[in-house]
C-alpha cells in the first residue's frame, strides 16, 4: 500500500463543558459535523501558529499577507459560515 492516503476515524464526544460547541454542532446535518469540526480545528491550529493579537485585531509579528494568502485565507472564511438555503 505504498503512497496510499492514511485514514484516520476519530470519534469525538462533546458533552455540556462545551455549549457553544454543541450548539453550533446541533444545527448542522450529522455528515457536516465533522467537515465543520475539521474547519475549526484548522482555526485553532492557525491561532496557535500566528500568535497574540495586537490591538488591531492583526498578529503582532506577521507582515501583511500576500494575494494567495489572502485568497485561501477568504475560501477559509467562507467555508467557516453556515450554509444559508
Amino acid at each position: 500500500m505504498a503512497g496510499a492516503e492514511v485514514v484516520w476515524r476519530i470519534v469525538v464526544r462533546i458533552g455540556s463543558g462545551q455549549p457553544e460547541l454543541r450548539s453550533a454542532l446541533a444545527t448542522l446535518p450529522v455528515r457536516a459535523r465533522a467537515e465543520r469540526l475539521r474547519q475549526l480545528a484548522l482555526v485553532g491550529l492557525y491561532s496557535l501558529r500566528i500568535g497574540p493579537v495586537a490591538e488591531t485585531g492583526r498578529p503582532e509579528s506577521v507582515p501583511e499577507p500576500g494575494p494567495a494568502v489572502s485568497e485561501r485565507r477568504e475560501r477559509l472564511l467562507r467555508g467557516l459560515l453556515p450554509e444559508s438555503d
